[in-house]
C-alpha cells in the first residue's frame, strides 16, 4: 500500500468539510440567494405564568407543532424569512421561558438566543 493511498480518506474528508464550509460562508455573505431560511423556537412545559401565554400564542401559527408527552413534551414554531415581524413579536413573549431554544435552519448554534436573533432583526429591518 502506498503512503498516499493510506491517507486518501483523510484528504477526502477535508475536502468535504471545506466544501461544506464554503457553502455556509457563501450563504452568510450572499444571503439574498434563493435559499430557504427559517428559525425555529422550541420550548418545553414550565410552571410559570409565561408558559400558558406562550402556548396560546404559538397555537395561532400554522407552523406550530407539538410532540412528546409529559415531561418530554415539546412545542415548536417555525418562522420563515417573511415572518420576521411575527418572530419578533412571538419572541418578546417567549423570551421569559427558561427552556427556550433557538434553532437556525433547524440547527443549534452558539448564542442563538442572545446574539443571532438581534442580528437577524437588525439586518432584515434596516
Amino acid at each position: 500500500m502506498k503512503k498516499r493511498e493510506k491517507y486518501d480518506h483523510v484528504i477526502l474528508e477535508k475536502k468535504i468539510k471545506r466544501e461544506e464550509l464554503e457553502e455556509r460562508l457563501r450563504h452568510i455573505f450572499f444571503p439574498f440567494e434563493k435559499r430557504e431560511f427559517f428559525v425555529v423556537l422550541r420550548f418545553r412545559p414550565e410552571d410559570n405564568e409565561y408558559y400558558e401565554k406562550t402556548v396560546e400564542l404559538a397555537k395561532r401559527f400554522p407552523s406550530y407543532r407539538e410532540s412528546g408527552d409529559g415531561k418530554w413534551k415539546k412545542h415548536e414554531v417555525r418562522f420563515s424569512r417573511e415572518q420576521v415581524w411575527e418572530l419578533k413579536e412571538f419572541f418578546e413573549v417567549a423570551q421569559n421561558l427558561k427552556e427556550l431554544e433557538v434553532l437556525v435552519e433547524g440547527k443549534r448554534i452558539p448564542y442563538g438566543r442572545d446574539l443571532w436573533l438581534p442580528l437577524l432583526w437588525f439586518y432584515l429591518f434596516s
